[in-house]
C-alpha cells in the first residue's frame, strides 16, 4: 500500500485509467468536462495496491485539489484519507499552503466532514451533479459547522432543483435514523430525480436498521409505475408505503435533527438543527403513516 507523488507527464496514462473508469465511464461526466490544462500543472497523487494504480487526485499550487478518485472495488478501504492526509502533508511542508479547498460531491459530504473539512458556501452544479465548497487548514481540526447535522440550527431556503437534490443526498448522507417523505404532490421533479432515487436507495440499504417511509393522498391507475414508488416496491422490506388524505405537503423528515418543506416546485425550506420542530412533524405524520391504507396496486403487483 502506497500513494505517489508525481506529475502529468510521467502517469498520465495511469492517472487517465482511474479517472475514466470512475468520473466517465462510472458517474457519466462528460469527456470534455473531465479533461483540463489544469492537469499539465498540478501536483497529482496515485495510491497504489500492490502494483495496481486503484486512486488518485490533484493538487493545484493555489491550494485547490481535486479529481479524487478510487476505483469501485477498492473503496471503503480507507484509500480516499489517505489520499486528503498525502495531499495535506505536501500542501503544508511543500507548498507551505495555509488552506486547501475543493468542490466536493454533496454525496461524497459525510467522508470530508470524517476528514475534518469545513463547508463554506451554498449548493451548485458541477458537471451535473449538486456540489459545495470545502476548505480546511492542513493539519487543523474542524472549526465549524456550516450544514452538520445536528449542529447548524440555520433555516436554508431552497430555490433550485440543485439545492433540493444535494440537501438530499447531504442528509441522507449523515445516517439519520429513518427518512419519511410526505410527498403531496408525487409530479414534483425533486421525487422523480435519479440523483435522489440513488440517495435513498443507498441509504435504505446501507443498515437493516434504516427506514423510509413514503406517504401519499391517494392512489391512481398507473402510480406504481413512478420511480419513487417502484423503488419502494423493489425495497419493500426497508421501504414503506402508504396512502391517507393527511399527506398535505411536501417533505422530508430526517430524525431527530433535520426536514425539508417544498413550498414550490423549485423552492424548499430546510433545517439540519431543529430537533423540536422535528419531533412535531414526526408526531404529526407517524400517526397517520400507521392508519394509512396500503397501495392496491402494488398488492395486485405482489399477488
Amino acid at each position: 500500500m502506497e500513494i505517489r507523488t508525481t506529475d502529468w507527464k510521467s502517469s498520465r496514462d495511469l492517472i487517465r485509467k482511474i479517472r475514466t473508469e470512475v468520473f466517465i465511464d462510472e458517474q457519466g461526466v462528460p469527456p470534455e468536462l473531465e479533461w483540463d490544462d489544469a492537469d499539465l500543472k498540478a501536483t497529482h497523487f496515485i495510491a497504489f495496491e500492490g502494483r495496481n494504480p486503484i486512486g488518485c487526485a490533484r493538487l493545484m499550487d493555489n491550494g485547490h485539489f481535486g479529481r479524487m478518485a478510487v476505483v469501485k472495488e477498492h473503496r471503503h478501504n480507507h484509500w480516499g484519507s489517505r489520499l486528503l492526509r498525502a495531499i495535506e502533508s505536501h500542501a503544508r511542508n511543500e507548498l507551505k499552503i495555509k488552506e486547501i479547498h475543493a468542490n466536493a460531491q454533496t454525496k461524497a459530504i459525510a467522508f470530508y466532514k470524517k476528514n475534518e473539512f469545513n463547508i463554506r458556501g451554498g449548493f451548485f452544479d458541477d458537471a451535473g451533479m449538486p456540489h459545495v465548497e470545502i476548505h480546511k487548514a492542513p493539519g487543523a481540526p474542524r472549526t465549524n459547522w456550516v450544514m452538520s447535522p445536528g449542529r447548524d440550527e440555520t433555516i436554508y431556503n431552497l430555490t433550485s432543483i440543485t439545492d433540493m437534490v444535494g440537501w438530499i443526498e447531504l442528509t441522507l448522507g449523515a445516517n439519520p435514523r429513518s427518512a419519511t417523505l410526505i410527498c403531496h404532490d408525487l409530479n414534483l421533479p425533486v421525487w422523480a430525480h435519479p440523483a435522489v432515487l440513488d440517495a435513498i436507495s443507498e441509504f435504505a440499504r446501507r443498515s437493516p436498521k434504516r427506514r423510509v417511509n413514503i406517504l401519499i393522498p391517494s392512489e391512481r391507475t398507473g402510480i406504481s409505475r413512478h420511480p419513487l414508488l417502484r423503488l419502494q416496491q423493489r425495497l419493500s422490506s426497508r421501504m414503506t408505503l402508504g396512502i391517507h388524505s393527511g399527506a398535505d405537503t411536501n417533505l422530508l423528515i430526517t430524525p431527530s435533527w433535520g426536514y425539508m418543506k417544498i413550498t414550490e416546485p423549485l423552492n424548499a425550506i430546510a433545517c439540519m438543527g431543529d430537533p423540536g420542530t422535528v419531533r412535531r412533524l414526526e408526531s404529526q405524520y407517524s400517526h397517520l403513516l400507521q392508519v394509512a391504507q396500503r397501495s392496491k396496486e402494488a398488492r395486485r403487483l405482489a399477488i
